[in-house]
């Protein structure tokens, strides 16, 4: 059964590397079909364990509150309008100050980490730059606080809660 899992595995990871190929050069020639096939394939068995070291739906419970997922996502809908107006402020006002804080988050699936760490990427002025265990780096337009359980308390409070209840 595992053999067959990563089988299937591999060849979904060059469908998509042939179906990408395709996109690009929209070159429909055999020679070029049997030759990106071939390739997409090199490229799936060399560039797999560097993708998906494991399935990260299997970790990760079942959604069991789907209404939690459309509150997540209105958070941070707000939570985006609210940063934008903010950073707007700060630009033009040129009161800010920039810098990067580590934060450490209660997520224990791989999947709620990395779901948190593009969250906070979607909101302006945070990115996430790094993603190490259970610690975040994030560059924070306007640091407010160089403490860093307080500065992950003001990035991903809101955010985090709520992916905490739906992927623990």
């Amino acid at each position: 059964m595992r053999v067959f899992k990563r089988t299937v595995r591999i060849l979904s990871l060059a469908g998509l590397c042939f179906a990408g190929w395709l996109a690009v050069t929209r070159d429909f020639h055999p020679l070029s079909l049997v030759g990106a096939a071939a390739l997409s394939v090199a490229a799936a068995l060399f560039s797999m364990p560097l993708f998906a070291e494991e399935n990260p739906f299997d970790v990760a419970r079942p959604f069991y509150r789907p209404d939690l997922l459309g509150l997540l996502f209105a958070a941070l809908l707000l939570q985006g309008y609210i940063a934008s107006a903010e950073l707007i402020v700060r630009m033009l006002s040129g009161r800010y100050r920039p810098g990067m804080v580590r934060v450490r988050t209660r997520l224990r699936s791989r999947l709620g980490r990395v779901l948190l760490a593009n969250s906070i990427t979607l909101v302006p002025g945070t990115l996430s730059l790094w993603l190490q265990d259970r610690h975040l780096f994030v560059h924070w337009f306007d640091v407010k606080s160089d403490h860093s359980v307080r500065a992950g308390d003001l990035i991903k409070r809101p955010v985090e809660s709520l992916l905490e209840r739906v992927f623990g």
